[in-house]
């Protein structure tokens, strides 16, 4: 995508005058663009005249670059006019494309600016690669808040725990419709301390899909319980009812699902299966924050409830970053006590423990994020509908299945297809990035070859791990960039 600086003056004349510029900053709202201003912007305009719902207007869907300290030495340290100076370092900081000014009769001495009538005609390249993910463009709505808040952070020396650990566990709490949220290390440590908290551990079997990540399985033996896999559906990839029915024993304590590739598994089943059997149910909800299951969130459904705040997640930390939640106060005790190597209180230990805490720079990225989740999502599911309907004729191509009653926020789109590899390579060649999620079952991983379940054990799982292909999904995807990825699907089977 062509990132944009668009400098002050063209800020103020789209305010004053319109025209040229006022459709300049039009244009970089559609999705083909992502333009930044600098934070001294909003004070031009003010300074400049314009009233302030006008500046709101004028300043809306731009993200601002910070003017800090690092900013303003490097630039009073080259010299010349300040102003310029800044200009340039913040567009080499920030990898901007072009920087746009007024034009020629306008021009800034020493900065190279795009005037607003050639910033007019920018188009992107037909050619241009497709990424899997971008991350840096989900940081500029946020950056110029997180800046303030890592400021503070720094200044007051809290960084383990602190106030924006518990603000943002408030507010996940209240997010997912739960009454506790427990900020920790990771998804993983969210899962073990869930697990933990809820009274799994050594003689006691979990049942897992085979479709999932490592850390569903790795977690539960971390328990001292054993993980006992089981097939998943078509379509939904998820954990397959009538085949955990099937693997319970005596010693069965929970069921673990997982909310895959950011859909709700078929909770109806599931709770109905663990209130028969006497049996806990755990939601692994690392994929699927903002997803919902018959009005209700993920993660407000079991007894506990473990999300993964890694950096690709649909709600990403800027590092590793994880929660668990719960309506219920004994689980969230005991995972607190938990995370801080068993601690009731400081250097009061109640049992052993981990070091599982989640750090307030990690709270507060998660928190400034957290209010825009839900239109991230929005514009995920829209870009997955784009997907339905472009590859909807393809013969070759399976598409997956929202179940009834469950709606995903598409962490991943996922085609199934005969020669996975082959179109991952040919998508390659055209700069498309694609990927596998995930190309071993769990019980094919050679951790796990111990067990004895060999191919032909989990077929559905299986087929799965051999034909599925994760597609390019983000929320700052345009649809051009979609028709290119469809296109050339239906060009490798010629359709």
């Amino acid at each position: 995508m062509i990132k944009l600086l668009i400098l002050p003056e063209v800020l103020i004349d789209a305010a004053q005058k319109g025209g040229d510029s006022k459709a300049l900053l039009e244009k970089a709202r559609q999705e083909g663009f992502q333009a930044w201003v600098l934070a001294d912007s909003t004070q031009r305009l003010v300074l400049a005249g314009i009233a302030s719902k006008k500046v709101a207007e004028t300043l809306q869907g731009f993200a601002q670059i910070p003017i800090n300290a690092r900013l303003s030495e490097e630039a009073l340290a080259l010299g010349g006019n300040f102003e310029n100076q800044l200009v340039k370092l913040a567009a080499k900081y920030f990898k901007i494309d072009q920087i746009v000014g007024l034009g020629p009769e306008r021009k800034r001495e020493e900065v190279a600016t795009l005037p607003v009538q050639d910033a007019l005609k920018l188009t992107e390249d037909p050619l241009a690669k497709v990424d899997f993910m971008n991350l840096f463009l989900q940081v500029q709505p946020i950056f110029n808040q997180v800046d303030g808040w890592y400021m503070e952070i720094i200044n007051n020396t809290a960084f383990a725990g602190g106030n924006h650990v518990a603000a943002f566990e408030e507010a996940f709490a209240t997010y997912c419709g739960t009454k506790y949220a427990v900020g920790v290390g990771s998804g993983t440590d969210a899962l073990r301390f869930a697990m933990l908290a809820a009274g799994i551990g050594q003689g006691d079997e979990v049942l897992v899909p085979t479709n999932t990540f490592m850390a569903t399985s790795e977690s539960v033996t971390q328990c001292g319980a054993t993980p006992v896999f089981v097939d998943v559906l078509p379509g939904t990839y998820n954990m397959d009812p009538k085949a955990a029915e099937k693997a319970i024993t005596s010693k069965t304590k929970a069921l673990l699902p997982v909310h895959l590739y950011g859909q709700p598994a078929d909770m109806d089943a599931l709770l109905s299966l663990a209130e028969k059997k006497g049996l806990l149910l755990i939601e692994d909800a690392c994929q699927a924050h903002g997803a919902t299951y018959k009005g209700k969130r993920a993660g407000s459904m079991g007894a506990a409830a473990a999300f993964s705040l890694y950096p690709g997640k649909n709600l990403g930390a800027f590092g590793e970053a994880g929660a668990i939640t719960t309506n219920d106060p004994e689980i969230a005790r005991l995972a607190k006590q938990y995370r801080e190597h068993g601690q009731s209180k400081k250097y009061y230990h109640a049992s052993e423990g981990y070091n599982g805490r989640m750090d307030n720079l990690q709270a507060a990225s998660v928190r400034a994020k957290l209010p825009l989740l839900d239109g991230w999502n929005q514009k995920r599911r829209e870009r997955a509908q784009w997907y339905f309907e472009g590859l909807g004729k393809v013969s070759q191509v399976t598409l997956p299945k929202e179940a009834d009653g469950a709606q995903s926020v598409w962490h991943l789109f996922v085609i199934l297809v005969p020669e996975a590899q082959k179109l991952m390579d040919h998508l390659a060649t055209k700069n498309i990035s694609t990927a596998y999620h995930y190309p071993v079952p769990l019980h094919l991983q050679d951790a796990y070859q111990f067990m004895g379940l060999g191919r032909g054990t989990f077929p559905v799982a299986e087929n799965a791990a051999d034909h599925l292909l994760s597609l390019p999904l983000f929320p700052e995807l345009n649809k051009a960039q979609i028709e290119r990825v469809i296109a050339e699907i239906k060009a490798f089977f010629g359709a």
